[in-house]
């Protein structure tokens, strides 16, 4: 009995804790609906009686230019004193900065029952801004201050220069040289030996098309997490491979050039079918609603642009061998200069994208190719590749084609983000070669002797095409006696 009594106390119990909570909450509830209507009643009482309008529904305008924008201002309450004034403000004072901006009524043309007149705005960096009215109104509890409901959207593009067309047509004559001065040493023996055993090229293609894809889709992840259109930039650019910056590298480091070309052309053809793979799987799942698209023209425009210098570098190698071997002395020079010179250019015009590098972009640039330096080397050295031929391998998996990633962000993302986000790739242009060139002044000040001076030993196809050469150099013999 006792039992039944201690239950039925605890039963009467949480009847009444249960009521008490639910009264609370109703309470409460009730509470927060007469404060919602407070505040509603607050913000509806606060609604300015005024209004305003802007000469412009939308405003674009480039960097570092400057605008006259016209705007009316309506219902002035004429019972208000000579003292106040209106205040013309921008959203993000580093985009836009705004003069001539403060009115008193003195200063305002009366037509048409409206008050009109003028301010001064120049852009001073690209992005997003709104501009709006503030009126200042003296009262005897102090100034007064309200916002006008409507505001002026601001878009804040880059400018085109005449810095952006020489740098673009200096990339253009430099690359054409150097891909004809590629084509004078090319070893066609070389290039079949590779097609035929293909391990080098294979390694590459896992480590372009599958490491490099899903390491920059992981560092986006846990370093943009929160920031689509950058995991999109990152990932843009890590899916891109085939820069012809991996050539040039590899001739200054002593690489493996008929390798390189031969992997590069191979990168440019699989990126007709990977690159659509990738965008529309894990790049589907950072960007769903994105307008994603492979740009199929520019990637084969690229590729054929430099199949042209180095046909004419071939061409020179079989009916100018002269002019061919000259050129080969002068292949590693100019390619130092092409780094150097166009080093100082990118940084020049892009030097205003700086304000945006901030240090998960700059971390995230930086992490993309040099993890895949080390990713694309360790796979050669466990394939057992010669050392030329891992850090040939290693250069091509982790430089990757920029251009291209720049070129889908302006197609995928409206304006300015498109611009904005490319800040991703160009400071992974900038951030790429650092190791690389490290390497090269390591090897400059402690290594007398490059590894073209080094020798390797002997290959397969190597040593069997020694003996052919010594069968038939006896089998000449042996005719001229009989």
């Amino acid at each position: 009995m006792s039992s039944v009594k201690y239950v039925l106390c605890a039963a009467v119990i949480l009847q009444f804790l249960a009521s008490g909570f639910a009264g609370n909450v109703a309470t409460n509830s009730t509470i927060k609906d007469i404060e919602d209507t407070n505040v509603l009643m607050d913000y509806v009482a606060n609604v300015p009686t005024w209004s305003v309008t802007f000469g412009e529904v939308l405003l674009n305008m480039s960097m570092f230019e400057v605008r006259t924008i016209e705007f009316e201002i309506h219902n002035i309450d004429p019972s208000w004193s000579e003292d106040y004034e209106f205040h013309i403000l921008t959203m993000d004072h580093d985009l836009l900065k705004l003069s001539h901006n403060i009115f008193k009524p003195k200063d305002l043309r009366s037509e048409n029952n409206a008050w009109k007149g003028n301010f001064t705005a120049e852009a001073i960096f690209l992005g997003r801004s709104e501009i709006y009215v503030e009126l200042h109104l003296p009262s005897s509890e102090g100034q007064q201050m309200e916002m006008a409901l409507e505001t002026l959207e601001v878009i804040v593009l880059r400018r085109i220069g005449t810095m952006d067309f020489v740098f673009q047509v200096l990339v253009g004559c430099f690359v054409m040289i150097l891909y004809v001065n590629f084509g004078a040493v090319l070893e066609l023996d070389a290039l079949k030996r590779i097609l035929i055993k293909p391990i080098g090229p294979a390694i590459g293609f896992v480590g372009q098309f599958i490491v490099m894809p899903i390491l920059s889709f992981l560092i986006g992840y846990f370093l943009f997490h929160d920031m689509i259109e950058l995991r999109l930039g990152l990932f843009f650019t890590g899916s891109t491979p085939g820069g012809g910056a991996s050539n040039i590298f590899t001739v200054v480091l002593n690489g493996n050039l008929n390798l390189s070309i031969t992997m590069t052309a191979i990168s440019n053809l699989a990126a007709f079918g990977m690159m659509p793979i990738w965008i529309f799987t894990l790049g589907a799942l950072i960007f769903k609603d994105g307008n994603l698209a492979v740009p199929y023209k520019t990637i084969a425009a690229m590729s054929f642009s430099l199949v042209i210098p180095l046909g004419i570098g071939l061409a020179l190698q079989k009916y100018a061998p002269t002019v061919a071997k000259k050129m080969s002395k002068i292949t590693k020079p100019l390619a130092l200069i092409f780094i150097i010179v166009i080093t100082g250019f990118a940084f020049t015009v892009n030097s205003y994208m700086f304000k945006l590098f901030s240090w998960k972009i700059l971390v995230a640039s930086s992490a993309l190719p040099w993890i895949g330096y080390i990713i694309g080397w360790l796979m050669a050295i466990v394939c057992r590749q010669s050392p030329r031929d891992a850090l040939t391998i290693a250069i091509e998996t982790g430089i990757q084609n920029t251009g291209i990633a720049i070129f889908m962000l302006s197609f995928t993302l409206p304006q300015p983000q498109a611009d904005m986000t490319s800040a991703v790739p160009v400071a992974n242009s900038m951030m790429t070669p650092i190791p690389l060139l490290i390497i090269y002044l390591i090897r400059k000040i402690f290594c007398r002797t490059s590894i073209e001076e080094v020798e390797e030993p002997p290959t397969k196809e190597a040593k069997i095409t020694e003996v052919e050469a010594i069968m038939e150099k006896g089998e000449r013999k042996v005719g001229q006696k009989l």
